[in-house]
């Protein structure tokens, strides 16, 4: 009998240079704020409650620390070198949007990491990672090389495990990870489908913002993680959904196990869709699927991508008590919703849904920039062999808690605007918290809080 699948959750650590430079592609939430100020502290803080939350409920949780930025290589890289103050004011005054990208924490979204498969559902029975190029948006494609190296960092002991190379970062190729992908499993965990998410083709791109996950990558990353045909169904997003704000398909639809709740608008050719994702789920599982679609009378798809509740984090609940149960942890942006409310109200007193309780988290910091708790981390299917050999300087426990939130309070800024980013004494300072979190024992005294 194979061995029962583990999930763990992978969350990105939010860096001290959380900010709103505005520059996601089609993300409402990110134009909106543009320019405002942030605050690090807070946004990391909040981060760490919610890896404490799911940790809570008997998920094995780990996070990434962050990387260094800002990212001085890739600065030269566009041209900007020479004496480190002169090149962030020359930068700024030239072109601030660049050096926001230099600077940019949108690794905290860590759903875009990757793209994996467990060794159960892949025909070479081993587990797969594909790390994201991420070549879409000009601030996030350097993050490619440096997640794929702490990936493998992380499963460097894990046996029968690749973490591949990126797609090629080219506009055909483009690759946004897990935010467009589901795994769908029956209650043994181990027999699952893949449903796979893509925008529109180049030909016939949404009018306001264009897609941010190809067709092409979407079967490039199935192939790479030696999934079935038979096991994959793959989906084109509606331009209305791209147009409202769907940047990614985890702000119109979420799943877990055998559970899947989306938006009407999420999918073209709604109806023969969710049909073919039933038929391919009954016949690989033998069960069925738990699908509810959510009207757009009930949620308007603006309420949806302004409450983000499709981006909650849908977590089985692990206890000796909790059987088949599941809890659905929310931003508290959904509290201000009565639309979102009484949806939530329904799903709870409904007979058969798994979902039994509701936790609304405070990830202000993180929304303000439009990622929710579903943004965040990143799922891995292990099975127990394998897990004991990942990596625990990754894993997040008590202890580690502590020192985390005491790097976060002495080293991380509590406000930062544009301007800030042309400091050099700032970025210094940046510089070392982030290498700091990296350490943790790090005997470098602390300095003064910004």
């Amino acid at each position: 009998m194979p061995e029962r699948n583990i999930e763990i959750n992978i969350d990105g650590m939010i860096g001290p240079t959380h900010h709103f430079g505005g520059l996601g592609v089609g993300n409402i939430a990110s134009h909106a704020s543009q320019n405002q100020i942030s605050n690090p502290r807070e946004a990391a803080l909040e981060g760490l409650a919610k890896m404490e939350r799911v940790a809570g409920l008997g998920v094995a949780q780990y996070y990434l620390p962050p990387p260094t930025r800002p990212n001085w290589q890739w600065l030269e890289t566009i041209g900007y070198s020479g004496d480190r103050r002169d090149l962030l004011r020359r930068c700024y005054d030239e072109s601030p949007r660049l050096l926001s990208a230099a600077y940019s924490s949108a690794f905290m979204w860590t759903a875009n990491a990757a793209t994996v498969a467990p060794a159960s559902d892949t025909s070479d029975g081993r587990l797969h990672l594909v790390p994201s190029n991420l070549c879409s948006n000009l601030h996030r494609g350097q993050e490619a090389a440096e997640r794929r190296d702490q990936l493998r960092q992380m499963f460097r002991e894990v046996p029968n495990c690749d973490v591949h190379e990126p797609l090629p970062s080219v506009w055909a190729l483009r690759d946004e990870g897990a935010a467009n992908h589901m795994r769908l499993c029956g209650p043994d965990g181990q027999k699952a489908i893949h449903l796979f998410v893509y925008g529109q083709s180049d030909e016939s791109m949404s009018a306001k913002f264009f897609s941010r996950q190809s067709e092409q990558a979407a079967r490039s990353v199935a192939r790479r993680m030696s999934l079935r045909d038979d096991d994959c169904v793959f989906v084109q997003q509606t331009a209305q959904a791209i147009d409202a704000g769907v940047f990614h398909n985890d702000v119109i639809a979420m799943s877990n196990g055998g559970v899947m709740i989306y938006h009407e608008l999420a999918f073209e050719n709604s109806d023969s869709t969710i049909e073919c994702i039933n038929q391919k789920f009954e016949r690989k599982t033998g069960a069925n699927l738990f699908c509810r679609s959510v009207n757009d009378s009930e949620l308007p798809i603006a309420e949806a991508v302004r409450s983000y509740l499709f981006n909650s984090q849908l977590i089985s609940v692990e206890n000796e008590n909790a059987g088949g149960d599941m809890e659905l942890i929310c931003p508290t942006n959904c509290c201000d919703s009565s639309a979102v409310s009484n949806l939530l109200r329904g799903w709870i007193e409904e007979a058969g849904n798994p979902i039994r309780g509701v936790r609304y988290m405070p990830l202000g910091q993180s929304m303000k920039n439009g990622g929710g708790p579903a943004c965040l981390r990143l799922r891995v299917m292990l099975s127990p062999t394998q897990l004991k050999e990942v990596d625990d300087r990754f894993m997040v426990t008590e202890e580690r808690l502590i020192k985390l939130r005491t790097e976060v309070n002495n080293w991380y800024p509590g406000s930062i605007e544009l301007s800030d980013l042309a400091r050099l004494d700032f970025a210094e300072h940046v510089v070392m918290a982030a290498k700091t979190i990296a350490s943790l024992d790090c005997s470098v005294p602390y300095a003064k809080k910004f």
